[in-house]
């Protein structure tokens, strides 16, 4: 009988096998009376009893979709399918299989293969449609795809509780979570690499301008542009509307990995420390070039030496408080032609030091020692009042923080701008030197804080201005309080002073300067 057996006959012996098969097992086995959707049976499995801890409506519906293949021992390990028929079960979201039956010459089941269509084996087909599609070779009804089962695919025992294993394995994740997994892999598959590819003619100026574009630091601007669809390696035109409004790209250069960027000056005061980006770009021009990148300036170190390039204006870019102190710290001590950067944390490159001996231009650099000063000093104040800003600061903001910068200056100056002066007292015998108490609440960015300092009044020979502020003392700083009055009050008995300098009799007063928004201030009572 088995030399006698013909391909439909092998192909009708294994779909009444399988049935038996499904039936013996306890699953339902529905066959399919239409070839062209892909699959031959769909196999269902029972609903879960209420008894294993599922609710009525969580209970998952399982199924499985099967396309049968049934060959002879001898006929080796490979088979061929319509590539149309693989195409739609593959893409079908729930769980697709190919199950081989091998028979004995005499039609007796002799093992079972089950391959799943997903991963590998999913790439695998998308793939063959990719290349299809690539030779235009659309009708794919008339076209197959190989399988060596036995490679591809599990074997199991062709008996119910063989089948009933395999094909439980295949549907033991939910079904929603299949297919989410299922279409991801649908849309990903082939891509790892990155979709898109491009073509482009570009004008070139120079050797340092292909540095530039290789390295990313200046755009690259083609005169044509084709753009390729690119999955498993086959590129396809691109036929969308992503790229029709693109005038320029950048590259990215290869990169080294993360790195610490210090720069330090020639005293004990702190540095300004940032984490860069390193990148490696192509020997032109005399060898590679070593770019540090961060998101407010670039270090490039040629074989010619090293370049310092920041962005080209301030205003319009907001940082946090924190950013900006330590940007503003780096353009002052850059100015000066007297720092120091250091590379460090990065596995691949050791740690260099380098003397930054040329200073940087730019604008408001006169400026910038006076404003990082400041931002430091009102990090330090917010740190010891426990308070923490996050808010996106605008670098105009800083013009406006006269009663911020008055505060910083009375606490942390040796040597304050700041002084007071008042009148007279009234006393029939005024004394020499007077304590008081000031306080106030000023405010910055999102933050706002009270504070309190002790005030040295001196005696002056001034006809007007009878007496002077000598000497600060800090006292207290908080969050804003909501009664001045009675923080100040709490203050005074607090510190024995009874002196107090109430901050609504104060008048501010701005002695001339270069730049008004940076003058040091008079308050007079």
């Amino acid at each position: 009988m088995g030399n006698d057996l013909k391909s439909e006959q092998i192909g009708r012996i294994g779909e009444r096998q399988f049935e038996l098969l499904c039936e013996r097992a306890g699953l339902f086995c529905n066959k399919s009376s239409v070839d062209v959707m892909g699959w031959d049976f769909i196999v269902e499995f029972p609903m879960e009893s209420i008894e294993q801890g599922v609710t009525l409506d969580q209970r998952p519906a399982r199924g499985v979709r099967i396309q049968l293949k049934s060959t002879l021992g001898r006929s080796g390990s490979r088979i061929r399918l319509s590539l149309s028929a693989i195409d739609r079960l593959a893409k079908d979201a729930h769980p697709a299989v190919i199950v081989v039956f091998r028979m004995k010459s005499n039609g007796e089941l002799q093992s079972g293969y089950l391959v799943h269509l997903i991963g590998d084996e999913l790439a695998r087909v998308l793939r063959r449609l990719r290349v299809a599609e690539a030779h235009r070779a659309h009708d794919i009804n008339h076209a197959d795809i190989g399988y060596d089962f036995e490679k591809a695919g599990r074997r199991f025992e062709p008996t119910p509780a063989g089948l009933l294993e395999a094909l439980t394995l295949v549907c033991q994740q939910s079904p929603a979570a299949y297919t989410v997994e299922k279409q991801r892999q649908l849309a990903e598959l082939g891509y790892e690499q990155g979709r898109f590819t491009a073509e482009a003619l570009i004008r070139l100026e120079g050797p340092d301008h292909l540095n530039d574009l290789l390295l990313g630091l200046v755009p690259l601007k083609p005169h044509q542009l084709q753009v390729f669809d690119n999955r498993f390696g086959i590129r396809l035109p691109y036929q969308g509307m992503l790229f029709d409004d693109l005038d320029e790209l950048r590259l990215i250069p290869p990169t080294l990995g993360s790195c610490d960027v210090s720069f330090r000056g020639p005293g004990l005061g702190p540095a300004a420390r940032f984490e860069a980006e390193m990148f490696i770009g192509p020997p032109i021009s005399g060898g590679p070039e070593l770019l540090i990148r961060h998101s407010d300036f670039t270090i490039r170190f040629t074989p010619t030496g090293l370049k310092f390039e920041t962005i080209p204006v301030l205003e319009g870019f907001q940082r946090n408080l924190a950013q900006w102190v330590e940007l503003t710290r780096a353009l002052s001590l850059m100015a000066t032609g007297r720092a120091t950067i250091t590379i460090s944390g990065n596995t691949r490159i050791p740690a260099i030091s380098l003397p930054a001996d040329q200073p940087i231009d730019g604008p408001y650099l006169d400026l910038m020692p006076l404003i990082s000063e400041f931002l430091g000093g009102w990090q330090r104040l917010l740190v010891t009042a426990g308070i923490r800003s996050t808010a996106g600061i605008d670098f105009d903001a800083f013009w406006g923080a006269n009663d911020a910068r008055f505060a910083v200056d009375l606490f942390l100056n040796p040597k304050p701008l700041a002084r007071m002066e008042f009148r007279e007292l009234g006393s029939a015998e005024p004394p020499e030197i007077i304590e008081g108490l000031y306080y106030n609440s000023c405010s910055f960015a999102d933050v706002s804080l009270t504070y309190s300092v002790k005030v040295l009044f001196t005696r002056t020979d001034d006809p007007i201005w009878r007496y002077r502020s000598t000497g600060f003392q800090p006292l207290d700083v908080r969050p804003k309080v909501d009664d001045h009055e009675e923080y100040g009050a709490d203050q005074a008995d607090a510190h024995g002073l009874s002196l107090i300098v109430d901050p609504k009799s104060i008048t501010m007063i701005h002695e001339p300067s270069s730049d008004p928004a940076l003058n040091s201030s008079d308050r007079s009572q």
